[in-house]
C-alpha cells in the first residue's frame, strides 16, 4: 500500500468516526427530546384522570348540595351547589382541551356528555327554585326521577374509556422511548468497535512518521550548516558596498533635516489654528446644550404647573360637590332629628313618644346612609393600597352572571357574550367587578315592560384603546336633558324602581380610579350603551 492510498485509508477512517460521533450527539439529543415528550404525555394523561375525577366530584356535590338543602333546609348547605356550578365551566374546558390536544377518538362521546352535564345542572336548577319555592311535592317527583344515576353510569363507562386511552398514551411514550435507548446502546457500540482498530493504526504510522521525520530534520540541519558558512562571505562583501552608500547617505541625511525643520514649523502653526477652532465649537456646543436645557426645563415646568392646576381643579370641584351633598342631603335629616327631638320632649303621652322615637330612628338611619355613601366614594377616590391584578373578562363576566342568573331567568331576559376567552386586563379586580355588576343590575332594574330584556357584552380589541362594551334594550336616558346629571351623586331618572342614585356615580368614580374613561349613548324607550376605555397597555391578547 502506497502512501497516497495510506493518506485516502487514514481520512476515511476519521471521517467515519466524525460521523459516528455527530450521529451520536444527534441521537442523544433525540433521546432527550423522546424523554421530555413522554414526560408531557405522562403531565397530560395525570390532568386528565384528574379533570375526569373532578367532574364526577362536581357532580356528587351538586347531589350533596340539593338533597342536604332539601333534608335540613339550610341555605349554608346550597355553597355546595354554588361550588358545582363555579368549578363545571373550569374542568369541562380543560378536560375538552386535553383530550382534545392528545387526539382523543371519542370526542362525540365526550361532547355529548358535556351536553348532558349542562342538562342536569339545569335540572338541579330547577330543583332548587322548586325547594326555595315551598313546592317539595314536584320537587320529589323530579326527584324519584334519579337522573343523575343514569347520569353517572354513563360517566362512568366514558372515564373508564379515558382512563384506557390514557393508558396507551403512556405505554406508546414508555416503548418509542426505549426503542430510541436500545438504538443508542448499539451504535454506541459500534463507534467503539470501529474507533478502537482505527486509533491503533494512526498511532502506529504516526510514530514512523516522527522518526522519518527526524532523519529529516539532521539532513536539514547540515544543508544549514554549509548555507551558514556561504551566508558569512556574502555579508563580507556587502559590508564593503554598504560603506561607500552610507558616505552617500549622510549627504542626503543633512538636507532632509533642513526640510524636516521648515516641515515642523509649519506644522506647529497650523496645530495652533486647530486648537483655536475647537476651542470656538466647543463653546458653541455648550452654549447649545445650555439652550435645550432651559428648554426642555421650561416646558416640565410647565407641564408640571398645568397638571397640578388641573388637578387643584378636580380637587375642588370634588370638595364644592361633596359639600352640597352635605349641605343638602344632611339637612333634611338633621332637621326632622331636631324637630323630633324638641317634639319628644312636649309629648307626655307613651304612645305618642314611641311613635316619635320611631321616627327619629327612622331619620337616624337615613343620616347614617348617607354618611355611608359618601364614606364609601372617599374611600374609592382616596384608595392608594388596592394592588392591579391580571384578570380573564370573561371568567369575571360568568361570575357576575352567576350572581344575577336568577334575576334574568325570573324576567325571561337573556345575557349575550362577545368576548374573546383570552383577553385578560391588568386592573383593579374589586373596582372592575364592581363597575361590570353596577351596569348589569341596572338594566335589570331599568328594563322595559314592554319587550323581553336583552343584555349584550361586548368587547373591543382597537389600535390604541381596548373597549368593553354594555348595551341593554331597557328605558333608556334622555340624554338632552339628562347628560350633565347622568353621573350626579343621588340623581335618579326613573321613579318607579326602588333606588338611590348611586351606582352611576359610583361607576364612574372607580373608572377614574382605574384611569379608565366611560362613554353614553342611550335613547328613551329603546335602551342604553356604555363603552368602558382602556389604554391598549394594559390589555393582553
Amino acid at each position: 500500500m502506497n502512501v497516497r492510498q495510506r493518506s485516502y485509508l487514514l481520512f476515511s477512517i476519521v471521517g467515519l468516526i466524525s460521523s459516528l460521533l455527530l450521529l451520536n450527539v444527534g441521537l442523544i439529543y433525540w433521546n432527550s427530546l423522546t424523554l421530555e415528550r413522554n414526560m408531557k404525555y405522562q403531565e397530560e394523561a395525570q390532568l386528565a384522570r384528574l379533570n375526569t375525577l373532578d367532574l364526577i366530584r362536581n357532580l356528587h356535590l351538586l347531589d350533596l348540595g340539593l338533597r342536604g338543602y332539601a333534608l335540613v333546609d339550610n341555605p349554608t348547605i346550597l355553597m355546595a351547589i354554588d361550588t358545582a356550578n363555579i368549578n363545571k365551566s373550569r374542568v369541562i374546558i380543560r378536560l375538552e382541551q386535553i383530550l382534545a390536544a392528545q387526539n382523543f377518538p371519542e370526542m362525540d362521546r365526550f361532547y355529548a356528555i358535556r351536553d348532558s352535564v349542562e342538562s342536569y345542572f339545569l335540572f338541579i336548577d330547577e330543583m332548587q327554585n322548586l325547594l326555595e319555592s315551598g313546592q317539595r311535592e314536584e320537587f320529589l317527583i323530579l326527584l324519584n326521577q334519579d337522573r343523575g344515576y343514569a347520569l353517572w353510569l354513563v360517566y362512568k363507562a366514558f372515564s373508564t374509556s379515558v382512563y384506557n386511552f390514557e393508558d396507551e398514551v403512556v405505554n406508546e411514550a414508555k416503548s418509542n422511548f426505549s426503542k430510541a435507548l436500545t438504538f443508542s446502546y448499539l451504535l454506541q457500540i459500534t463507534l467503539f468497535l470501529i474507533t478502537v482498530p482505527a486509533l491503533t493504526y494512526m498511532a502506529f504510522y504516526t510514530a514512523r512518521t516522527f522518526r522519518v521525520s527526524e532523519e529529516l530534520q539532521q539532513l536539514q540541519n547540515e544543508k544549514n550548516r554549509i548555507l551558514e558558512q556561504q551566508n558569512e562571505e556574502l555579508d563580507r562583501l556587502v559590508q564593503e558596498k554598504t560603506q561607500d552608500i552610507i558616505l552617500q547617505s549622510e549627504k542626503i541625511s543633512l538636507q532632509n533635516e533642513e526640510i524636516k525643520a521648515h516641515n515642523v514649523r509649519l506644522m506647529l502653526q497650523q496645530q495652533e489654528i486647530e486648537s483655536k477652532q475647537q476651542i470656538i465649537q466647543e463653546q458653541a456646543r455648550m452654549i447649545h446644550l445650555k439652550n435645550e436645557e432651559l428648554e426642555n426645563e421650561v416646558a416640565r415646568q410647565t407641564l408640571d404647573l398645568r397638571q397640578t392646576n388641573r388637578q387643584l381643579v378636580e380637587h375642588n370641584n370634588r370638595v364644592e360637590q361633596f359639600a352640597n351633598i352635605i349641605s343638602h342631603n344632611l339637612r333634611g335629616p338633621m332637621a326632622r332629628l331636631k324637630g323630633l327631638a324638641t317634639l319628644l320632649e312636649r309629648t307626655d303621652g307613651t304612645q305618642e313618644k314611641e311613635k316619635i322615637m320611631a321616627m327619629l330612628i327612622n331619620s337616624t338611619l337615613d343620616m347614617d346612609m348617607v354618611i355611608a355613601d359618601l364614606g364609601q366614594i372617599i374611600n374609592i377616590q382616596h384608595q392608594n393600597t388596592l394592588q392591579k391584578s391580571r384578570v380573564n373578562l370573561l371568567y369575571m363576566l360568568n361570575r357576575i352572571i352567576g350572581l344575577v342568573r336568577h334575576d334574568v331567568e325570573e324576567v325571561h331576559g337573556k345575557i349575550m357574550l362577545k368576548v374573546d376567552p383570552d383577553h385578560s386586563i391588568e386592573t383593579l379586580s374589586p373596582y372592575m367587578e364592581s363597575v361590570l355588576f353596577n351596569l348589569i343590575s341596572n338594566a335589570i332594574k331599568y328594563r322595559s315592560y314592554e319587550r323581553k330584556l336583552e343584555i349584550e357584552i361586548e368587547s373591543v380589541d382597537e389600535a390604541k384603546a381596548f373597549k368593553i362594551i354594555v348595551r341593554d334594550n331597557g328605558l333608556g336616558i334622555d340624554l338632552k336633558k339628562q347628560r350633565q346629571n347622568l353621573f350626579t351623586l343621588y340623581k335618579r331618572f326613573h321613579t318607579h324602581v326602588e333606588g338611590k342614585g348611586l351606582g352611576l356615580y359610583l361607576v364612574k368614580t372607580q373608572m377614574d380610579a382605574m384611569n379608565g374613561l366611560i362613554e353614553v349613548e342611550s335613547e328613551e324607550n329603546k335602551g342604553s350603551v356604555f363603552k368602558l376605555v382602556f389604554k391598549k397597555s394594559i390589555v393582553y391578547s
